[in-house]
């Protein structure tokens, strides 16, 4: 019963963006977010993080909804529900890839009550990071999937530490171009959502660089692929609730029957949301034919360095290619 329990802390209402970041700035580490409570809950049941004051940024409302900007593109709040994002008209009917890639995530719970800002900023599902073993990523020296048990891990693109990144709406994101915009104690930045995410060459202890300090605030996505051609899908070993061993997001520009632009985005591969660069680079400029797509998508991976029970994640991510550039034919 013990183990269950939170320890006592102080919870601090934020009722701005500046408030926010004034009250993280004045308990250092100390202090943690929370927003939709699906996954810092856990964390602190488990005890494995124990912040002694927890800043609820529920109560800013400019971080909740979603607005269409002048050029046709959106601007998402990062406290908006997976389920306002899953059913929202314009995301339904001009940018879906993203509708279908947020209500694949968990279940319709979890969706009402999950925001689209703490999807892409999860951190590692590692059995062994989150099970509190002094591992890479919790301060430690080693990976103790590495040596142990690593099928739902990553194949290619890491060092030393092998977790996945485990979100479905961040490849959707990226296919469609979409820039965050994050809030600190040095003011506001914008940057591309591929360099929001941190692979451990860079820093092995963090999944994104959203300082301890800082606030995601806006996802926006740009209206240079509003309308194309999309495709998604999520291969996960349970059918109704369960991260993904591996997704796969596609955005194509298709004119004439020739592949003018493409983007395929992968999540379950690397530690970080993976560009199928070999494979866009392959059917771009050509036509969706059979014999193109069959091309294309052997060996999407030609630098993975698998473990012995996640080889079968290649044979996956080649299979996930071909259906997508058959599903955007």
């Amino acid at each position: 019963m013990q183990q269950d329990m939170i320890p006592p802390l102080e919870h601090i209402d934020a009722t701005s963006v500046d408030e926010a970041v004034r009250l993280l700035e004045e308990h250092g580490s100390d202090a943690a977010t929370i927003a939709g409570n699906t996954d810092e809950i856990n964390w602190m049941k488990n005890r494995t993080k124990t912040p002694e004051v927890l800043v609820d940024l529920k109560p800013i409302q400019e971080l909740h909804g979603i607005e269409e900007t002048d050029d046709g593109g959106l601007r998402i709040g990062a406290l908006t529900t997976l389920s306002t994002v899953e059913t929202h008209d314009t995301v339904t009917g001009s940018f879906p890839v993203l509708s279908q890639a947020v209500g694949e995530v968990a279940t319709p719970q979890i969706r009402n009550q999950g925001t689209i800002g703490g999807n892409i900023a999860q951190d590692s599902r590692c059995w062994y990071y989150r099970s509190g073993f002094d591992c890479y990523r919790a301060g430690g020296n080693t990976c103790y999937a590495i040596t142990g048990e690593s099928s739902d891990h990553a194949v290619t693109d890491y060092s030393r530490c092998i977790t996945a990144n485990p979100s479905d709406g961040a490849v959707a994101l990226q296919a469609l171009g979409a820039d965050v915009v994050i809030e600190g104690p040095r003011g506001e930045r914008t940057e591309p959502i591929s360099e929001f995410f941190v692979g451990p060459e860079d820093n092995i202890t963090v999944m994104t660089d959203l300082a301890h300090d800082e606030v995601l605030k806006y996802i926006d996505v740009p209206s240079t692929w509003r309308d194309a051609s999309f495709y998604f899908e999520k291969v996960r070993a349970r059918e109704s609730w369960d991260f993904p061993i591996v997704n796969i997001a596609a955005a194509a520009d298709v004119s004439g029957g020739t592949v003018s632009d493409l983007r395929l985005v992968s999540n379950g591969l690397a530690p970080t949301p993976k560009r199928l660069r070999t494979a866009e680079g392959r059917i771009r400029g050509d036509s969706l034919s059979q014999s193109n797509i069959d091309a294309a998508s052997d060996g999407v991976l030609p630098n993975a360095a698998p473990q012995p029970d996640n080889e079968y994640k290649l044979d996956l991510a080649d299979n996930l290619v071909n259906r997508a550039l058959a599903g955007l034919a």
